[in-house]
C-alpha cells in the first residue's frame, strides 16, 4: 500500500534534508517551491502519483491545522495513511539556516520587499516570514488523522573548512565612549577610546585571531548620522586603537524588527562566519548589552562581558 509522509516545519528549518531522506527511498517529493503555483494545488498531483501506487513526501511549511486538512482528507479518501514529520526548528535556528543560504547563494542578505524584487530564488525570503509563520503555527495533532506523529529536532553540523578563530568586538561603551549624548559618534572627533584595548587586544593577535567587529548603528535610520559617517568613525576608532578591525553594522531601525542583522538578530554574526569560515567554538565576542550575549547564543559563540574581558 502507498503512504504518505507530510513533512513541515518553519522556513529554513531543514524539511528539504528530512524530505531527501524519503526521496532516497523511492518517494515522489511534492514541493511548491518545485512544481509552482499554491499549495492545495499539491493536493491533485498527490492523488495522481497514490492512483499509480506510489508512495509521496510533501514538504512545505504547513503552519495551520486547515493547511494539513486537504491533504489529510485526500489521504483518507483514497485509503492511504497519512503521517506528520514535524521539523521542530527554533525560529532562531531557522534565522541562522536561511541567513547562511542567502550567504552563500547571493553574497548578502534581503532586507525588504524592493531588495527582493526579480529574485527568483524561491528559498529567499524577509525576516518577518519567520515571525509570522512563529505566530500562526499550530501544533500537528493525531486526532487531525495523522497515522503518526514524529518530531525531528535539528542539530546544525559544520564542514570541517570552517576552522578559523576570531575575536569578535562590540565597539559602543566596549572599545569606545563618544562626548555625544545619543551613547555612539556621528564624527571621528567624538570618538573616546577606552583605556586598555590595545594592549588586551594584542594578546589575542599573538594567539593568531582574527579581528572583527559588529555594532548596532540605528542613528543611521534617525538621521543623526550618515552610513559614510559610521564607517569613518569605525574607522577612526581603529587607527586609535592601532588594530585593523573588520567591522560590519547595522543601521536599520531599533523596532519593530525590520532586518536580519540587528542584534540580536544573526545577521551580523552569520556574515563573519561564512566570510572567514569560522569555528564558533574558537570565537570569543565581547559585549556589554543582553542583546549581544543573547545574538552571541543563537550561533553559539562564547560571550565575555566587556568588564571581565577588558
Amino acid at each position: 500500500m502507498s503512504e504518505v509522509i507530510l513533512v513541515m516545519g518553519a522556513p529554513a528549518s531543514g524539511k528539504g534534508t528530512k524530505a531527501k531522506e524519503y526521496i532516497n527511498k523511492g518517494y515522489v517529493h511534492l514541493n511548491r517551491d518545485e512544481h509552482g503555483g499554491k499549495v492545495i494545488n499539491l493536493v491533485h498531483l498527490m492523488e495522481k502519483e497514490l492512483k499509480a501506487g506510489n508512495n509521496v513526501v510533501l514538504d512545505n511549511l504547513y503552519t495551520t491545522r486547515e493547511s494539513r486538512k486537504p491533504f489529510i482528507q485526500a489521504c483518507k479518501d483514497a485509503g492511504v495513511p497519512i503521517s506528520c514529520v514535524h521539523v521542530n526548528t527554533s525560529i532562531e535556528e531557522s534565522q541562522v539556516n536561511a541567513l547562511r543560504r542567502m550567504y552563500q547563494r547571493h553574497g548578502r542578505f534581503f532586507m525588504n520587499a524592493d531588495e527582493l524584487k526579480g529574485n527568483k530564488d524561491p528559498n529567499i525570503f524577509l525576516p518577518v516570514v519567520l515571525f509570522k509563520y512563529r505566530k500562526n503555527y499550530e501544533q500537528p495533532l493525531s486526532h487531525e488523522g495523522f497515522v503518526s506523529i514524529e518530531t525531528v529536532e535539528f542539530k546544525r553540523e559544520w564542514t570541517s573548512d570552517y576552522c578559523n578563530k576570531a575575536l569578535i568586538l562590540d565597539y559602543d561603551q566596549n572599545l569606545r565612549n563618544t562626548r555625544r549624548s545619543y551613547g555612539y559618534p556621528i564624527e571621528p572627533g567624538d570618538v573616546e577610546l577606552l583605556p586598555g584595548r590595545t594592549e588586551r587586544i594584542q594578546e589575542y593577535v599573538n594567539k593568531g585571531y582574527i579581528l572583527c567587529g559588529v555594532s548596532n548603528q540605528s542613528g543611521v535610520h534617525k538621521g543623526n548620522l550618515t552610513y559614510e559617517d559610521a564607517v569613518r568613525c569605525f574607522e577612526h576608532t581603529n587607527k586609535l586603537l592601532g588594530h585593523d578591525i573588520d567591522f560590519t553594522f547595522c543601521p536599520h531601525q531599533a523596532s519593530p524588527p525590520s532586518c536580519y542583522c540587528r542584534k540580536p538578530g544573526s545577521g551580523l554574526f552569520v556574515k563573519l562566519i561564512e566570510k572567514y569560515k569560522l569555528d564558533v567554538t574558537k570565537c570569543f565576542f565581547v559585549g556589554d548589552q543582553t542583546t549581544d550575549k543573547t545574538g552571541a547564543e543563537r550561533v553559539k559563540i562564547p560571550f565575555i562581558h566587556t568588564d571581565k574581558f577588558f
